[in-house]
């Protein structure tokens, strides 16, 4: 089990990818009460996303399992990859689809 400092040192973007109110704001309370630090919520670049989409820097790959084990007790995950571009400004990206 990871410490939650850890976790606090993460940054995360989540994004809306279903189109559905609400969704990116309820996965940031999610992960906020988990310990990690969300920077922004926003659209995503389409709403055809299905399951849960994350991605994260390589530099940070560590924080993919741990994202991975705090949102599949409430989505299916889908799709996670290490190759966030590294100049991105957080170290993780959530995309929450349908």
């Amino acid at each position: 089990v990871q410490s939650d400092s850890q976790k606090a040192s993460i940054k995360v973007a989540v994004q809306n990818g279903s189109g559905e109110t609400g969704v990116a704001a309820t996965a940031a309370d999610i992960l906020r009460k988990a310990g990690y630090d969300v920077v922004s919520t926003a659209n995503a670049d389409n709403f055809d996303y299905t399951d849960v989409t994350i991605q994260v820097k390589a530099a940070k790959k560590s924080a993919l399992s741990l994202l991975e084990d705090d949102l599949s007790s409430d989505y299916t995950v889908g799709k996670t990859s290490a190759d966030l571009p590294a100049d991105t400004p957080y170290a993780a990206l959530v995309i929450i689809g349908k």
